[in-house]
């Protein structure tokens, strides 16, 4: 990072676009094997990753090969591994490619920039596009996969996801969620931000009663949604949240039986330059973008991570909005924790106090990275498939993390057939995503 704010967001924003073209390039290469019309789009975009990997000249040092690689299996894990696996995966890897143009195309000289949009114009002109989408998939269950923490258990706390109360089925989804918390056990709930849909008082109240029905307590964070409030068009977080949960954003630090939660506002106070996109219609939508996507955390957050890498302080979790880089999902490196910020993180889970970081942003169960031996875990939410939240149970030697289905069937069943085909095998994750038992070392 160079310390200057605006240089640094148009370097990842290249970035990003390099990346994103680059993972097309390489997984369309793939798709070509099996003939059609494959190779030409792989070829088109290899001419768009190209353009930008010349305007990201001078910028940065070092490979960022290995992120395209995360990209390509990114899309590959939502899209297939082969042409028609599933419905519209070729159309979705347009859009991506539609999102570069839309977001990055103005930051490249002129010529680049026209030269962008023909071979976007070339790569549209080449689809079919559907007329009406295919019928839901029928709603089936996801079960709970087993998980046991080593040793007896001391309690154990759940992680519940973004809520985005003021959206389309948030307040039922999180009702349910909540009602299905109270029967879990869990001694406390940690909320990983994105409370509200649009920022706006309202949202923040009703999510302050609707939460209130947990039994147990609640430490709640800032998302990038929560920041920026639509009605009022100004950035009033540091307003609407204390009156609603009673403290400023900026991180807090909580004890429970002799277990320290670090849990960090991480959303940035800054509204973001962009209107809102469509990946359905490739096109940006009417209105503002809100608070800017990536994360960043402030001294007050840093000091607290201080106190939990501190020699002899107790084991911690640490809690986050969004998740770390390398943050290879969509769009890549944009929507993570700034690499800095990443950077001071693995530090402190370098010290052996960290047993896990858990993050949500995403609405995905998925696993970022690891710092050394310690998961940073990305949390599904209730709103979306696959419809949850988690349950950790916690030993004195490790711990259990297990994500669980809400358990209300008819509500699952009339929120499943919104979900396409690419929403569920994004958000569901692999089964190491969702059920696994960390057992700590003598370096932890």
């Amino acid at each position: 990072m160079t310390g200057d704010a605006a240089y640094d967001v148009t370097t990842d924003l290249l970035r990003s676009a390099w990346i994103i073209h680059e993972g097309r390039r390489r997984l369309l290469g793939e798709w070509a094997r099996h003939g059609g019309r494959f190779d030409e789009s792989a070829q088109r975009a290899a001419l768009c990753a190209a353009l930008f990997e010349e305007a990201l000249e001078g910028r940065i040092r070092r490979s960022q090969d290995g992120l395209a690689e995360g990209h390509k299996e990114w899309i590959r894990r939502a899209v297939g591994s082969a042409p028609g696996e599933v419905p519209f995966g070729d159309l979705f890897i347009v859009r991506l490619g539609d999102w570069v143009e839309a977001h990055a195309g103005a930051f490249l000289d002129d010529a680049a920039a026209a030269r962008l949009k023909e071979i976007g114009d070339d790569e549209r002109a080449s689809m079919s596009w559907p007329e009406a989408l295919p019928a839901a998939a029928p709603f089936e269950p996801v079960e709970t996969i087993p998980a046991e923490a080593p040793g007896e258990v001391r309690f154990r706390f759940g992680i519940l996801g973004d809520l985005h109360f003021g959206s389309a089925r948030g307040e039922m989804m999180a009702r349910a969620a909540i009602a299905d918390l109270n029967q879990s056990g869990a001694e406390l709930v940690i909320q990983l931000g994105d409370i509200t849909e649009r920022g706006n008082r309202a949202e923040f109240e009703l999510a302050a009663r609707v939460l209130g029905d947990l039994e147990m307590p609640l430490t709640t964070m800032l998302g990038n949604h929560d920041v920026y409030s639509y009605n009022e068009e100004k950035l009033l977080a540091r307003e609407f949240y204390p009156a609603s949960f009673g403290r400023d954003p900026d991180g807090v630090l909580i004890e429970h039986r002799g277990f320290r939660f670090a849990v960090l506002d991480s959303a940035e106070h800054a509204t973001s330059p962009f209107a809102p996109f469509s990946l359905v219609t490739g096109q940006f939508l009417e209105g503002t973008g809100g608070a800017t996507v990536r994360g960043v955390l402030t001294p007050p957050q840093h000091e607290i991570l201080a106190e939990v890498a501190a020699p002899g302080s107790p084991p911690a979790f640490v809690f986050l909005h969004h998740p770390v880089q390398p943050f290879t999902g969509f769009p890549p490196v944009l929507f993570g924790l700034t690499d800095t910020d990443t950077g001071r993180l693995h530090a402190v889970c370098d010290s052996g106090n960290v047993w896990g970081v858990f993050s949500g942003h995403t609405h995905r169960n998925a696993r970022t990275r690891e710092f050394g031996r310690v998961p940073a875990q990305e949390v599904a939410i209730p709103r979306d498939y696959p419809f949850g939240y988690a349950v950790v149970d916690v030993s004195d030697a490790g711990y259990a993390f297990r994500f669980v289905q809400l358990s209300d069937h008819d509500l699952l069943r009339e929120a499943s057939s919104a979900a396409s085909a690419i929403h569920r095998r994004y958000g569901l994750g692999a089964p190491h995503e969702r059920s696994f038992t960390w057992t700590r070392t003598p370096e932890n």
